[in-house]
């Protein structure tokens, strides 16, 4: 008796949604490509719902870059490289690639042979562009955050006018929206969230401080001002930001932090070092400040000590660039994601390569943290003219 193929067409949606919802999600770009059907599976609303039922929900990262050729930016999606094993039972249907589906239902125990009883994990990863559905048209340039699984954004228009709106994607159907306008359009605005809420910052130095900040209420749909800083503060630039402890971060010639709970401005000293770390390369994992500094490693600050230690055991990492343009950082399921530009050598000359390194982290004392590379691959191959923009971790 032979084993007779699965007939797709026969299995009702019901069911395939339950085995999907079970598959980690970065694996739906390539089950998107199986068929018309599984494509429209994978970015239901439905799959999503039951994945949270399950408990299933995971970290994504979504990456924005820019094109010269090209007014508008696009977004890519981190995924798992299928791994096209034999198949012994070719299946007679021309639409359905079992070594696709396959890989990804068994993603951690993939046949090199099958002949051969040792099995080996897949570490291959790359970017992949994510088809989005404009229901809005938004701002040309961008600053971005999440809530859950919409990605947050803000910027100039076409015509050059700062946006008085936020747009957002569904990071679960690829779809943008636009939020209620802003009071006051924002001069080069700087997202953050902080206790689910969005806060709008004015990016520049010429401040308007009774606009400082805007906050948006995403649960009553309502936006508000937050109160201004007191005199003390007025005259101070803005060269940085970070959400830490439940408290917003300012940098620039002095330090102050608005405390939500308390609903007021506090001065603060050089407890928080952060004035001249931009804010792309910096991150926060389990309340611990990480960044990528001018001796191109990756540190993290001791807040008991205030001062800064070096993420030990990293000697496999390759070496980052020096340009700060070139490389992001972003906390991510309780590890570090490291992503950076780098020419391709010997190559061609008109391309370059886009790295990234999962790194997970071990604190071993009071002043050791160690570092171990999960992986680290090319995720994506670009024109030289391209740019990075955006990089951030998104729940679904």
């Amino acid at each position: 008796m032979t084993n007779s193929p699965i007939d797709l067409p026969y299995i009702p949606d019901d069911l395939l949604l339950n085995c999907l919802a079970r598959v980690s999600r970065l694996y739906y770009p390539i089950l998107s490509l199986v068929s018309k059907r599984f494509r429209s599976l994978v970015s239901s609303l439905e799959l999503y719902e039951i994945r949270t039922l399950f408990g299933h929900t995971e970290n994504c990262l979504y990456l924005t870059l820019r094109f010269s050729t090209e007014s508008d930016k696009r977004w890519f999606t981190l995924c798992r490289r299928p791994t096209r094993i034999p198949n012994p039972n070719p299946n007679p249907n021309p639409n359905f690639n079992s070594r696709w589906f396959t890989s990804c239902f068994r993603p951690d125990r993939i046949l090199t042979n099958r002949t051969m009883e040792k099995e080996e994990k897949s570490s291959d990863n790359l970017m992949v562009s994510v088809p989005t559905q404009y229901v809005s048209t938004p701002p040309s340039e961008l600053t971005c955050t999440a809530i859950g699984s919409n990605i947050y954004m803000s910027g100039v228009l076409s015509n050059g006018a700062f946006s008085s709106r936020i747009f957002f994607m569904d990071c679960r159907s690829h779809t943008l929206h636009k939020l209620t306008s802003m009071q006051t359009p924002p001069k080069k605005p700087v997202i953050k969230v902080l206790d689910e809420k969005i806060y709008v910052l004015e990016g520049c130095n010429d401040l308007n401080y009774s606009n400082l900040i805007q906050c948006f209420d995403h649960k009553t749909l309502t936006w508000e001002h937050v109160p201004s800083p007191s005199a003390e503060i007025h005259g101070s630039y803005i060269s940085a930001n970070l959400v830490f402890d439940g408290k917003l971060y300012l940098f620039g010639d002095k330090h102050f932090v608005f405390k939500p709970k308390e609903n007021k401005w506090d001065v603060v000293g050089l407890e928080m070092p952060l004035r001249w770390i931009p804010s792309h390369l910096s991150c926060v994992v389990d309340n611990v400040i990480y960044s990528y500094g001018r001796s191109r490693v990756l540190r993290w600050y001791d807040s008991v000590g205030r001062s800064w230690r070096f993420l030990k055991s990293l000697k496999k990492l390759p070496k980052l660039p020096k340009d700060w343009l070139c490389i992001r950082l972003v906390g991510y399921s309780g590890k570090i994601v490291v992503l950076w530009e780098k020419n391709v050598r010997g190559g061609d000359p008109k391309k370059k390569m886009i790295w990234c390194a999962e790194i997970a982290l071990e604190r071993r004392n009071a002043q050791e943290i160690y570092g171990k590379i999960e992986w680290c691959d090319v995720v994506l191959t670009v024109p030289k003219s391209c740019s990075l923009l955006n990089f951030m971790a998104v729940t679904v």
